[in-house]
């Protein structure tokens, strides 16, 4: 039913389209359709509320998926419409003379391809330049989050097309990329910044800024480990990539009932620091079931839940009766439930 109505609005919209940007045919077309094959603008149909454009705006970049009106003359006899090589349907009901209504075949490749419009006619064959534009990029983390000014880090997402990388405000230089992998070198002032992809479709950052990591597939400095019921546990889990978030590794930890996981003696914690981050997933869904304990201290225990997917947390300092970060962090996560889980842990740091 939902997909039902997400139809009927597309063609209530592409309707709406049509019968504002031409209420009326053409006069031409009524006198006999033009000779001149040729292809003057294209544009998408609707903005980015949803509502149809105009008037209609130039474009020389479209999105799989979408609908865009394509002006210019001699499309009568029309017979194939491509993108990047890529055949999209078409309607011949929304086909004049001077307009064509279009959406992109989902399935149309965004590299690799002639970045072309080209239309097919019983008389001929007409191009234009066109790209079509990959997803915004998808950044799931970069490595090694500690990695020093000057040196490279392995940045990891997808759809990283002709991609930009900075660090903060400044550009870090790009040593190799491909789809889903960008090599790039960190620019001085990098430490306590984020890290962000740009391609012609958007940007995204990556959650931890670069030096606040105190375990990135492995614990820095001379962190200790331990349980409070004899769980068993591994600190550089690998299985299943499912179950790891940021690098190649990730702590899990089977947890057994009213049990605990320590985090003891961590590097110093800048005094600028606002608070702790992890990503945190469970086998099963908990509940607002695990209590966080700074420093050995009762006085102040926030508590989190953990679900069967990856979360982001951050908890600042005041959440455990602090008004300030303090000189270094032993972090007891405490399972406060009565039954057993699998609880996994990866990118454990501290935020600015």
């Amino acid at each position: 039913m939902k997909t039902a109505i997400l139809n009927l609005i597309k063609t209530v919209l592409l309707i709406a389209v049509f019968t504002t940007v031409y209420s009326c045919r053409d006069n031409e077309e009524t006198a006999g359709a033009s000779k001149t094959l040729k292809i003057d603008m294209v544009s998408a149909s609707v903005d980015e509320n949803g509502q149809p454009l105009n008037p209609l705006v130039n474009t020389n970049i479209g999105y799989a998926n979408n609908t865009y009106v394509i002006r210019g003359s001699g499309f009568t006899g029309l017979q194939h419409i491509y993108f990047n090589d890529y055949e999209s349907y078409f309607n011949p009901n929304f086909v004049t003379d001077n307009t064509i209504f279009v959406t992109i075949n989902e399935n149309t490749p965004y590299v690799n391809g002639s970045n072309k419009l080209k239309l097919v006619t019983a008389t001929g064959t007409a191009e234009y330049d066109f790209i079509i534009a990959p997803p915004a990029p998808i950044v799931t983390g970069f490595q090694s989050v500690n990695a020093a000014d000057g040196s490279s880090i392995t940045i990891k997402g997808n759809y990283f097309v002709n991609p930009t990388v900075k660090v903060g405000d400044a550009s870090a230089t790009i040593v190799s990329h491909t789809l889903t992998q960008i090599i790039a070198t960190l620019p001085n002032g990098s430490q306590g910044k984020k890290v962000s992809v740009t391609t012609l479709s958007g940007t995204s950052a990556y959650t931890s800024q670069v030096g606040t990591s105190i375990y990135d597939d492995m614990f820095y400095g001379s962190i200790s480990n331990s349980t409070w019921a004899g769980d068993t546990y591994n600190i550089a889990y690998s299985e299943n990539p499912a179950n790891i978030k940021q690098g190649e590794k990730a702590i899990h930890w089977n947890a057994k009932a009213w049990s605990a996981f320590q985090i003891d003696n961590s590097p110093d914690i800048p005094s600028t620091s606002k608070g702790i981050r992890f990503y945190i997933k469970s086998a099963a869904p908990i509940s607002n079931g695990i209590k966080l304990i700074l420093n050995y201290s009762w006085a102040a225990t926030p508590t989190i839940s953990s679900a069967t997917e990856y979360q982001y947390i951050e908890i600042p300092w005041s959440e455990f009766g602090l008004t300030s970060a303090p000189e270094t962090m032993n972090l007891t996560l405490n399972h406060a439930q009565g039954e057993p889980n699998d609880i996994y842990l990866d990118d454990i740091g501290y935020y600015y």
